[in-house]
C-alpha cells in the first residue's frame, strides 16, 4: 500500500509532533527518534531531509538542533506526507496493476478497490498531523508494535 519511507515519514513526523507537545520548548534530534521507533537512523535521515525540504517539519542545526513543527504545519493533513513521499499516483492506480483500467473497461477489483482506495484517501485527507497527535498522546495510537 504505501512505501516504507512513507510508513516511515508519518511516523516520524507524528513523533516530532508527540515529542513538541509533551516538551513544547525542545526540538527533538534524529538518534531519538530513530531509537523511538526503531527505524534504522541512515534511512530516516534520508526521510527526514525530504520533509523538511518540502516543508512539512521543520529543522535546527547546532546543540540544540532537531526538528520541530510549526503551528500551521501541525495542521497538515497527513495527505500531504503521503503525496510528498510517495506522490498521489497510488490513489489513480489499478488494483491490479493495469495500465488501462476504468469504469469502462474495468479491471477484476476494480470497483471494490476504488471504495477501499477512496475510503482511505479520505481518512488521510481528514486527519492531521495534530489529531493523529491528539489521539497519540490519549493512548488511543501507537507509533511501534507493541
Amino acid at each position: 500500500m504505501l512505501s516504507k519511507s512513507c510508513e516511515y515519514a508519518i511516523r516520524s513526523v507524528l513523533c516530532v509532533a508527540s515529542h513538541q507537545h509533551s516538551y513544547p520548548d525542545k526540538s527533538i534530534g534524529i538518534k531519538q527518534i530513530s531509537d523511538s521507533l526503531q527505524i534504522p537512523v541512515h534511512f530516516l535521515g534520508k526521510v527526514m531531509q525530504n520533509l523538511t525540504r518540502q516543508q512539512i517539519l521543520q529543522s535546527a542545526k547546532g546543540k540544540n538542533g532537531g526538528f520541530f513543527l510549526t503551528p500551521k504545519q501541525l495542521d497538515t493533513p497527513i495527505m500531504r506526507i503521503v503525496e510528498v513521499v510517495d506522490s498521489s499516483l497510488y490513489f489513480n492506480r489499478c488494483g491490479l496493476g493495469l495500465e488501462k483500467c476504468s469504469d469502462e473497461h474495468p479491471c477484476a477489483l476494480h470497483n471494490d478497490f476504488a471504495v477501499f482506495r477512496d475510503g482511505f484517501a479520505k481518512a488521510l485527507r481528514t486527519h492531521t498531523i495534530s489529531s493523529m497527535t491528539i489521539a497519540h498522546q490519549k493512548g488511543d495510537i501507537h507509533l511501534v508494535s507493541l
